[in-house]
């Protein structure tokens, strides 16, 4: 047993020195645990889509490391001072210092977590075509960066492209041939594919019937235009978005129009819609200087197209806008209309007319209504040299005195009641031209219409001091209200009448007291006694009346050979002597508004002197051969031509009655057709009754 000697127990303290080391061995071995860094991870994420970027690099110090399938990366060695370098394809690179970073400073942790996320830097795409889908190969693409810096890319064959170091905010641009360019503001994108619209179309234009090109024709899409070479090629650039139509014009043709669709190519084919040609007479081939020509679609018709020869010293002529099928009207004064069907090949450069000479009679509208009264006078043209007939289509007697005497679809007629159903007026014309009779519709157009001015006291003259209707009392019971004639809705509801006649397949209409009212007293007194809707002054203004007329006539005539048939007007027997006033009628000045011009040359309205003679009304060839004379001289070179009327009845108010038959009625038709100038005659009684046809004035049918 080992004893302890009491005296060494003082000894003891010497072994806290090695409790003390153990303390500080233990210390050492904590202290050595500690010293290693806290393992830094993160996840490295896409800024646009927070999606985990994989097999990014990853360097911290001399540490580099790869981001795994989830976007995490560990790097298990750093030090505060190392900056955390991030990079990727496709992405700008990120570098962090780590001692600026929170999480770092302020860990105690052994597991540093530091996520970041890195902005995609590229933008890809492909570049299309919006009509075709197909990729767009060549497209110019730039990226605006800055005011200093511009990123440029070019679509490849299959219309793809690429951009690197794209900033997160940016105007992407792309034009290409034959397209309207795009822009737009892109914002944190990566991929972006446009299509551009084609803004282009081109084609050929050719003639339909000859299959040549068609040079010069104007092709328009919206605001956008091109014209034809030589080839008849085009090609129309800076096509606005939406337009789908294309409109081509060429002269000599009609215009086209057509949707384009989706397309850039288009070939189109013009249909030739101008004739040019050439008038001659058929007997001596001579140019015909005046004429109107026509295209209708069908017969009878309105015009589609129209044209007017005035002074042709060759008789050529141009009209343009023919239709597709249709009929070719050809209107000359002195000649016998001419109507052509338009049809690929059937319409000639040169059109030969047959003259033609009027020799009429007049029957009123009562007449016309009675089928056993109106044959009389059929027959007597069938049996002679007579070949016209000219029907009131207004009443003439005082009763209904300008009635329409047949069922008027003329929209005033209607809304008036100034229409009765009495004759058949279209199927008399019709048999009337299937007798090769030439038919003349007489319209009264100023005066003799009471019907009118009844109804429509507001379009009539009136008397200034009473406010009533002017009218002509020529005897008892007889009242001829006076229409104004400077009120436009007169005009136009007889201009109506006379294309609706014209429609219903008369050859002419005939406007009768086409004119101011006569005046015994004074001009003055004219313009101080009659209230016009406008004001008429004969002393110091007497062109607006002459004026008046011819402008009512230059858009009447417009009107009835529009609609296919001649117009001629009557006028006053002293006309031919020159301008007349009150009236207002001037045949040099009318000459220019219509086919026909008629003066009524009656032998009993000339005063004793007239031309030299003692007694006109004993004298008729030598009253129409002096009026005739002077009627020609008024109008020569004008367009229309001279027909007059002539006297076949007795005139009870000349100041010497002479009964007139079949000598006096001879002598007035053999003194006129002695006139070249002058396209035949027209014989008026008031009464019908003729008693110089009747009875042999006219010369039997050969």
């Amino acid at each position: 047993m080992l004893r302890l000697n009491p005296a060494v127990l003082p000894l003891r303290p010497p072994r806290r020195p090695l409790a003390a080391l153990i303390i500080l061995l233990l210390a050492a071995a904590l202290s050595a645990c500690a010293a290693p860094d806290p393992v830094l991870t993160g996840t490295i994420k896409d800024a646009y889509t927070g999606a985990p970027i994989s097999a990014a690099s990853v360097q911290v110090g001399e540490t580099t490391v790869t981001t795994d399938a989830n976007g995490v990366f560990k790097a298990p060695s750093w030090r505060k001072t190392d900056t955390l370098a991030v990079t990727a394809p496709d992405y700008e690179p990120v570098a962090l210092p780590l001692e600026a970073q929170p999480q770092i400073a302020a860990s105690g942790t052994l597991t540093i977590t530091l996520d970041t996320a890195l902005r995609p830097n590229t933008l890809r795409g492909v570049v299309s075509d919006t009509f075709s889908g197909r990729p767009l190969a060549g497209a110019d693409l730039a990226i605006t960066v800055d005011i200093s810096t511009t990123l440029r890319a070019q679509s490849a064959a299959d219309g793809s492209y690429s951009f690197e170091g794209v900033p997160e905010q940016f105007s992407l641009a792309v034009s290409a041939p034959d397209h309207a360019p795009v822009a737009e503001q892109l914002s944190r994108t990566t991929s972006y594919s446009p299509a551009l619209r084609p803004d282009v179309l081109a084609g050929q234009v050719t003639d339909r019937f000859s299959g040549g090109p068609v040079a010069g024709a104007i092709v328009t899409v919206g605001a956008a235009k091109a014209t034809t070479d030589a080839e008849g090629r085009y090609k129309v650039v800076g096509i606005a978005e939406g337009e789908q139509t294309v409109e081509i014009v060429a002269d000599g043709y009609a215009p086209l129009s057509e949707e384009i669709g989706q397309t850039t190519s288009l070939d189109s084919v013009l249909r030739p819609d101008t004739l040019r040609g050439r008038l001659i007479d058929k007997g001596t081939g001579a140019p015909i200087a005046n004429a109107t020509l026509i295209a209708t679609a069908t017969l009878p018709g309105t015009d589609v197209a129209y044209t007017q020869v005035k002074g042709s010293s060759d008789g050529s002529f141009t009209l343009k806008g023919l239709p597709e099928q249709g009929y070719l009207q050809v209107l000359s004064p002195g000649y016998a209309k001419q109507v052509i069907e338009i049809k690929p090949g059937n319409l000639p450069s040169e059109i030969a007319l047959d003259r033609f000479t009027v020799k009429a009679l007049y029957v009123t509208a009562a007449v016309a209504s009675s089928s056993k009264a109106l044959q009389e006078y059929i027959d007597l043209i069938d049996t002679t040299e007579l070949n016209t007939i000219i029907i009131d289509i207004k009443s003439d007697l005082r009763d209904d005195l300008g009635m329409v005497y047949y069922d008027s679809q003329v929209p005033l007629a209607k809304e008036l009641g100034l229409s009765r159903d009495y004759i058949d007026m279209r199927g008399l014309v019709q048999s009337l031209r299937a007798k090769g009779i030439y038919t003349i519709a007489r319209v009264q157009l100023f005066s003799h219409d009471n019907v009118l001015a009844d109804a429509r006291p507001d379009w009539a003259i009136h008397l200034k001091e009473t406010g009533e209707v002017f009218a002509d009392y020529p005897g008892p019971g007889i009242r001829y209200a006076y229409l104004d004639p400077t009120n436009r809705n007169v005009w136009d509801y007889n201009i109506q009448l006379g294309v609706e006649a014209a429609m219903m397949g008369f050859d002419e209409i005939n406007y009768d007291y086409i004119r101011f009212p006569d005046w015994y007293g004074d001009k003055a007194s004219f313009r101080d006694t009659l209230q016009f809707s406008v004001p008429i002054d004969p002393v110091d203004n007497p062109d607006l009346m002459f004026n008046t007329l011819t402008e009512f006539m230059q858009q009447a005539h417009r009107a009835v050979n529009g609609a296919g048939a001649y117009m001629s007007i009557d006028v006053f027997g002293r006309v031919v002597l020159g301008p007349s006033m009150t009236i207002a009628q001037d045949i040099g000045r009318m000459g220019a508004y219509t086919d026909y011009i008629a003066p009524m040359v009656y032998p009993s309205l000339w005063w004793p002197g007239a031309f030299g003679l003692d007694s006109p009304v004993d004298e008729p060839a030598a009253v129409l051969n002096a009026a005739n004379t002077a009627g020609v001289a008024q109008i020569q070179d004008q367009y229309a031509r001279l027909r007059p009327w002539l006297q076949d009845h007795t005139d009870p108010w000349a100041y010497k009655v002479v009964q007139y038959g079949p000598s006096q009625v001879r002598a007035q038709i053999d003194a006129t057709e002695q006139f070249s100038q002058i396209d035949g005659w027209m014989l008026y009684d008031s009464a019908n009754a003729y008693r110089g046809a009747f009875g042999g004035a006219v010369k039997p049918e050969r």
